[in-house]
Formats: C-alpha cells, sequence, structure tokens
C-alpha cells in the first residue's frame, strides 16, 4: 500500500489489529510450541493458499518444520504450491482428508473474476466441504453463493494414508480448518497411535453437539482445550516442560463458544 494510502483511519484500524494480536492466547501458544519444537512435525489439512490467514506460516519459515499441507480446491492448491515450491522440507497434496481413500465428490467456489476480488468476503476461497448445505450457508455474506458452487470429484486420503504415504512416523502438531468436517477428521485420527503435542482445529462451523463430542473425544485422549474465537487449541500437558507451564496461564483474549452451548 502506498504511504499516501495510509489515511489516519486505516492507521488506526491497523494499529488497533495489532494490539488485538498482542493479546491472543493462541499465536502465544504457537510460538511456545516453536520454541519448544523447533524441529517439529506437522500436518496442516484445509491449508488454502498457505498464507492468508495461517496460524503456522510463520514458524514453517523462520523453523526447521518439516510437514505436509493439504489443500483439495484445485486453484487454491496452485498458490499454495507456488508459496511453498522453494521450501523443500514442506510436502503440499492436492487431495481432501476423509474417513476412506478413493474419489469424493468436493463442494467448492469457482475461482473468482479479479475485477469483482475486492467486493468478495477475503475467506472466499477458503470455502470448501464434503457437504453442498455447508458451503450454501454462506448466503448471508455471498447472496449468488448457490450459482458460484462447484462440485469436483477430489482425490481422498485418511489420515492415516497420508502419513504413510509420506513416511511420517510421528506429528508433532497437527491442525484442521475444513468447514465444519473438523470432527469427522478428528475422531478417524488413531490418537493412540498418533498423538500430535498440539491440535488446533476449527470449531466455528461445528454444531453444538459436534462441538460437545469433539472436546469429550479428546478429553478422553488426554488432552486440554481451550477455545478462543474461532479455533480450539488442544494440548497434551502429560509432558513437564515450559509448554505445558504458559498452557496453565494462558486465558483466550476473544470467547469461544463452550459456554453458550452448555447454556442451550
Amino acid at each position: 500500500m502506498k504511504a499516501s494510502a495510509l489515511t489516519p483511519r486505516r492507521l488506526l484500524r491497523g494499529a488497533r489489529h495489532r494490539r488485538q494480536l498482542r493479546r491472543l492466547a493462541g499465536p502465544k501458544l504457537l510460538s511456545a510450541f516453536a520454541d519448544q519444537y523447533p524441529s517439529a512435525s506437522f500436518v496442516e489439512i484445509g491449508a488454502n493458499d498457505g498464507e492468508q490467514h495461517d496460524h503456522l506460516r510463520p514458524f514453517i519459515l523462520s523453523r526447521g518444520w518439516t510437514g505436509v499441507m493439504v489443500e483439495p480446491v484445485p486453484y487454491v492448491f496452485e498458490r499454495l504450491r507456488r508459496n511453498y515450491a522453494d521450501v523443500e522440507r514442506v510436502v503440499t497434496e492436492n487431495v481432501a482428508i476423509a474417513d476412506r481413500d478413493g474419489r469424493l465428490p468436493f463442494y467448492h467456489l469457482v475461482a473468482p473474476d479479479p475485477a469483482e476480488r475486492d467486493g468478495l468476503p477475503s475467506w472466499y476461497d477458503g470455502i470448501g466441504s464434503f457437504s453442498r448445505d455447508a458451503v450454501l450457508g454462506h448466503a448471508e455474506h455471498i447472496p449468488d453463493v448457490a450459482e458460484r458452487i462447484v462440485q469436483t470429484d477430489v482425490p481422498a486420503l485418511t489420515f492415516e494414508s497420508l502419513c504413510a504415504r509420506h513416511g511420517i512416523e510421528r506429528v508433532d502438531l497437527v491442525l484442521v480448518d475444513t468447514e465444519g468436517y473438523d470432527w469427522e477428521i478428528i475422531r478417524n485420527i488413531d490418537l493412540a497411535e498418533q498423538k500430535p503435542r498440539l491440535l488446533v482445529y476449527e470449531h466455528f462451523h461445528l454444531s453444538p453437539d459436534d462441538r460437545a463430542s469433539c472436546r469429550a473425544h479428546l478429553h478422553g485422549h488426554g488432552y486440554e482445550t481451550m477455545e478462543e474465537g474461532f479455533d480450539t487449541f488442544c494440548l497434551d500437558v502429560s509432558v513437564s516442560d515450559p509448554l505445558s507451564d504458559l498452557w496453565r496461564r494462558l486465558r483466550p483474549a476473544v470467547r469461544g463458544v463452550a459456554a453458550s452451548d452448555e447454556n442451550r
């Protein structure tokens, strides 16, 4: 952005945004995790282009992390592939993670015309799901969403098959952001065999019952959970280290939805 375009109002909004980011617990947790695991192995499911709204990018680029970034939407995947083409530690996969291997119908939005891009939400091309109804649920913000839906048959892998394909024997961090399919993915990860120290998923598009089931499932596998905004952060605190110590001091800066779910 040119300096002349930095109006006082935009500068104020930018300052507020930076102050809010400094208050958030999630980035503090990820930074502490990166310090504790400078050579972490990670899997990011629903990586989009690996740049916009991505929790992990600063740490992937600044640390020695190795991992796999998964994105099923073809035109978004091409941006992801280009963005990480020079990072040999990172593999990109144009697949969807599901409960079985094969090819499955996947619903997403057509690539926008550059002339209309500024009039669409910044998260427009992050909308993709095995459920057409989940995509239609964005009609409030994209009135013509029904006309923009594309069905694509995509290759699908289970989490186990993905790890086997890339020889991943231990994963330290898993991030899931899949427009309401997060619980289905998490319930199909063998957390006895593959138990990441940190797991992050987006709870916002889950139903209250699925949010509760997902939390209970993770608690049953020894995780403690913390909601902040759209996301739930889950840490295995059985290890006594600075990361667990920080976790016990952290408080979310933005409320999640657990309290309202319990008060239904």
